[in-house]
C-alpha cells in the first residue's frame, strides 16, 4: 500500500511538471511573437521608392494649382482653364530667375516650353536663363534654334544673332582658359592651386584659393611669395570696373614645402552702391616667375589684357 501511494505521488509530480513546461513554453512563444512578430507587414524597399516618387510628384502638382475662390464646383473643365498658361509660367519663371532661384525658374520654363513649343518668347527666356546658370553650349542650342526659326530682319533674329555671336566667344575664351590652365600645368613650378571657395561676405565676394607646394621644389622662401588678386564689378550703367579689395591674407602661412600640405591664401571685394558682382583675376608668383592663376569668369579674358612681366 505505502508503495503504491508513493508511485501516484510520482506520477503526479511527473505530470505537474510537464503542466509546467508547457505553460512556460507557451509564454516563451508569446514573447518572441511579441517582439518579433511573423505574421506582421514588411517594408518593401520597392514600394516604398514608388511611393515617394508619388508623393513627390503629387507635391510638385499642388504647388502648381491654383488657390480656390468662392464656392463654386470644380469641373473638368474648370480645372483645365485654371491651370496655368504657357505666359502665366513665363511670367513665373522670370520673377524666379530675378530671384536667383535659377533651378525652380528652368522648371517652369520647361513646362512652357512643352505647353507651347513654338512660342519665341519662352524660347529667348530659355536661352538668357541657360547663359545666367552658365550653361553656354547649352545656350548656344537655343540661340541657334531661335535663328532657324525667327523671321529674317526681325527684332528676335537681331537678339539670337547677337547672342549666339557673345556665347561662341564666351565659349572661345573658355577653351583659351582651360589652355592656359594646362600650359601653367605643364611647366615645371614651385606652387601649384589644388581648389576654390566661394562664399558671400557683407561687403561682397570672399574668394578662397587652396595652394600647395610641388614636390621636389625643396623648401621655399616666402618672401619670394606674392599673390596678386582684382577683383571686378559691373555698374548700374552696365560699365565694368574695378572693385575694391582687401590685401590677400595666408592661413595659417603658404606652404614652404610639400609637408607643409594645403594652405588657403583668401581675400574680399568691396562691390559699391548698385553695381554687382562680375569676376575676378587672381595669380601667383614664385621670385617674379608666374606659378598659376586663374580667370572667372573666363569672358573677363575678353576684356581684359595681360600684363607683360617685368
Amino acid at each position: 500500500m505505502p508503495q503504491k501511494k508513493s508511485f501516484s505521488w510520482v506520477w503526479a509530480a511527473i505530470v505537474l511538471v510537464v503542466l509546467q513546461l508547457i505553460v512556460l513554453g507557451g509564454l516563451w512563444q508569446l514573447r518572441q511573437r511579441e517582439s518579433r512578430p511573423e505574421s506582421g507587414w514588411d517594408l518593401d524597399p520597392q514600394a516604398a521608392q514608388r511611393e515617394a516618387v508619388r508623393e513627390r510628384e503629387s507635391r510638385e502638382a499642388l504647388q502648381n494649382l491654383p488657390l480656390p475662390s468662392g464656392t463654386a464646383r470644380l469641373t473638368v473643365a474648370g480645372a483645365q482653364s485654371a491651370s496655368p498658361g504657357p505666359e502665366d509660367l513665363l511670367g513665373q519663371a522670370r520673377e524666379l530667375q530675378s530671384q536667383g532661384q535659377l533651378d525652380l525658374a528652368d522648371k517652369l520654363l520647361t513646362q512652357a516650353r512643352q505647353k507651347d513649343p513654338q512660342n519665341q518668347r519662352i524660347q529667348v527666356a530659355a536661352a538668357l536663363l541657360a547663359e545666367a546658370r552658365g550653361d553656354t553650349n547649352g545656350a548656344l542650342g537655343y540661340w541657334r534654334e531661335l535663328i532657324r526659326a525667327s523671321e529674317p530682319g526681325g527684332a528676335i533674329r537681331k537678339l539670337a544673332l547677337a547672342r549666339a555671336h557673345l556665347v561662341e566667344e564666351r565659349i572661345r575664351l573658355e577653351q583659351v582658359a582651360r589652355l592656359r590652365e594646362e600650359t601653367l600645368a605643364k611647366q615645371p613650378r614651385k606652387l601649384a592651386l589644388t581648389g576654390v571657395e566661394e562664399s558671400a561676405s557683407p561687403g561682397g565676394k570672399k574668394i578662397s584659393w587652396k595652394i600647395r607646394a610641388v614636390g621636389g621644389a625643396g623648401k621655399l622662401d616666402a618672401g619670394k611669395i606674392a599673390v596678386r588678386v582684382s577683383f571686378f564689378e559691373r555698374g548700374a550703367d552696365g560699365v565694368l570696373r574695378p572693385s575694391e579689395a582687401t590685401l590677400p591674407q595666408w592661413d595659417p602661412g603658404p606652404p614652404l614645402k610639400e609637408s607643409d600640405g594645403v594652405r588657403a591664401v583668401h581675400a574680399e571685394s568691396r562691390i559699391g552702391p548698385g553695381s554687382q558682382y562680375s569676376g575676378y583675376v587672381w595669380q601667383l608668383y614664385y621670385g617674379g616667375e608666374l606659378q598659376d592663376e586663374r580667370v572667372t569668369p573666363a569672358s573677363l579674358r575678353g576684356v581684359l589684357r595681360e600684363k607683360p612681366r617685368s
